[in-house]
């Protein structure tokens, strides 16, 4: 199962479509029982995500691989300290000895010497056992060109889509996984634009290349949207795991359900543009 539970919903009120605000602890809990009875195995959070970590900490979470993402580190002179500190306060709050990844979240922190610095501090803490995997989150393919030409990660967490394929060109993540890279995808469902119904998408979107040819492909195939996002990315050769962010425990139900299909959707050559690719932008 390459499913991995993205907890953004369960800290603070997250993505685009969401009208169902911040996902409450009971349900939280159901997400996590069920989680464990499909073989569902990652959880993927952040410091950034308001009061994820905590709502995770109250759960037992032993038999999952968690991925956090560890957030700007002020410069200062006592770096190792800093950032020692900041790695401690992750394992407390998730309740945990050790985590399986730790992620920088701004990779703009690994630019220059003192970049050099967070790196190295942090492979020490790496060696100590505070996490298995050292990588970053990225936005676009550029930051990560950066990243890999200077710096040697375990695993990198990007956004990939059949809006966004950036990454899939040129054999890109063939080339990742033979520098031994383990990758996460998310965004999959564009904060839940790829689900949204013509009618309820963001006025912005609506004249949006891309979302006048999907709409028109989805309707003219007579696919389901869940099942076309889901099956693009289950085509995708190299990705480790499929980050979903979720606000209830029937939209995990219904994305396990789609996931175990065998569709093979023939897919257009969608039309991209950038407002699609950075969401940071929108």
């Amino acid at each position: 199962m390459k499913l991995s539970i993205g907890s953004a919903q369960f800290g603070f009120q997250y993505g685009i479509c969401n009208k169902n605000g911040i996902v409450g602890k009971k349900e939280v809990k159901k997400i996590i029982e069920y989680c464990k009875l499909k073989k569902i195995r990652s959880i993927d959070t952040a410091q950034g995500y308001g009061n994820s970590h905590k709502v995770l900490g109250l759960i037992d979470l032993k038999k999952f691989q968690v991925t956090s993402k560890i957030s700007d580190i002020k410069k200062n002179k006592d770096l190792e300290y800093s950032v020692t500190l900041e790695v401690n306060k992750i394992l407390k709050e998730l309740n945990v000895k050790k985590i399986y990844a730790l992620l920088i979240h701004n990779t703009n922190q690994l630019k220059g010497k003192s970049g050099k610095n967070l790196y190295q501090v942090l492979q020490k803490l790496k060696k100590k056992k505070k996490f298995i995997k050292l990588g970053v989150s990225v936005y676009v393919k550029k930051e990560l060109d950066f990243i890999i030409k200077n710096y040697n990660i375990d695993m990198v967490n990007l956004p990939l889509s059949v809006a966004n394929q950036e990454f899939c060109k040129k054999n890109y993540l063939l080339k990742l996984k033979k520098r031994g890279i383990k990758i996460h995808v998310r965004s999959i469902f564009l904060q839940g634009l790829l689900l949204s119904s013509y009618s309820n998408l963001p006025k912005k979107f609506k004249n949006n290349k891309f979302f006048l040819e999907w709409y028109k492909w989805l309707k003219m195939r007579n696919y389901n949207s869940l099942d076309a996002s889901l099956d693009f990315i289950k085509g995708i050769k190299h990705i480790d795991k499929i980050v979903i962010g979720i606000d209830n425990l029937d939209q995990l139900k219904n994305i396990v359900k789609s996931y175990k299909m065998n569709f093979k959707f023939k897919f257009n050559k969608f039309t991209q543009t950038y407002i699609l690719r950075q969401p940071s932008k929108w």
